[in-house]
């Protein structure tokens, strides 16, 4: 019994490498609405690098080689795994978590997830990501990471993202021309001036005062300036 077994074991190992792969089935997690490398971006990478896998043999697939096309791309932040299962090459990844979308001030754009990396841009996505804009001097360049201004501006972001309140009322991040945040609001025309990422929490609990108690009574058009940069209070200007 335990030679029929060996046999049964070393015949499926000579015959499984014999195999040719049929199927590639590709999962992408992503905690974005869109998905931006789907299993079709997937195939078409791995042919633009000459990479063949339906219908050859499984023991002739370099995986090594598909792991490495697959770490080039911007979009993926970890190749979970990738090996076959039968005559099915199975490749699983997590994509990065875009949260940024910048227009930096020489007219380029790109993203920037939630780790701070920048990607690069693409019209795939979707997303009502919270845009930044203004002095931007920091353009696209990969593999690099968001500093100065835009590392503040970044920090202003998640904290945004954080709260359901301030995600819907504040969607876009100005810097201008004194390296100072403003915040764009979604109810009424009025800028908040926010400056820097000082004390963000404060600013923003402020804020969230005063569009609840103050502005939901007296309109949200009754002010052009609301001025968070002091210690425990909002300053508005009204509107001409």
């Amino acid at each position: 019994m335990v030679v029929s077994v060996l046999a049964v074991v070393v015949l499926a190992m000579v015959k499984i490498p014999q195999r040719r792969c049929d199927t590639i089935l590709v999962k992408a997690h992503t905690q974005n609405e869109c998905t931006l490398l789907t299993q079709a971006d997937v195939e078409l990478m791995l042919a633009d690098n000459g990479i063949e896998i339906i219908g050859k043999r499984i023991k002739d697939v370099d995986l090594t080689e598909v792991t490495a096309v697959l770490e080039r791309n911007p979009y993926i932040k970890t190749i979970n795994f990738i090996h076959f299962s039968g005559t099915r090459l199975l490749i699983d990844y997590d994509l990065r978590h875009l949260v940024l979308h910048v227009f930096d001030q020489n007219g380029g754009q790109y993203f920037v997830d939630e780790d701070g990396v920048l990607v690069p841009y693409t019209g795939k996505m979707k997303d009502y990501l919270i845009v930044a804009n203004g002095n931007i001097a920091q353009t696209y360049k990969k593999g690099a990471v968001v500093k100065g201004d835009l590392q503040q501006v970044l920090n202003v972001t998640r904290k945004i993202m954080a709260d359901v309140f301030y995600l819907a009322q504040f969607r876009q991040i100005y810097l201008n021309e004194n390296h100072q945040m403003e915040l764009v609001a979604s109810l009424g025309n009025q800028i908040v001036l926010f400056g820097t990422d000082e004390n963000a929490d404060e600013k923003l609990s402020n804020l969230k005062v005063v569009y609840k108690e103050g502005l939901s009574r007296k309109g949200y058009g009754t002010y052009a300036m609301l001025d968070a940069r002091y210690k425990n209070r909002i300053i508005a200007k009204r509107m001409q």
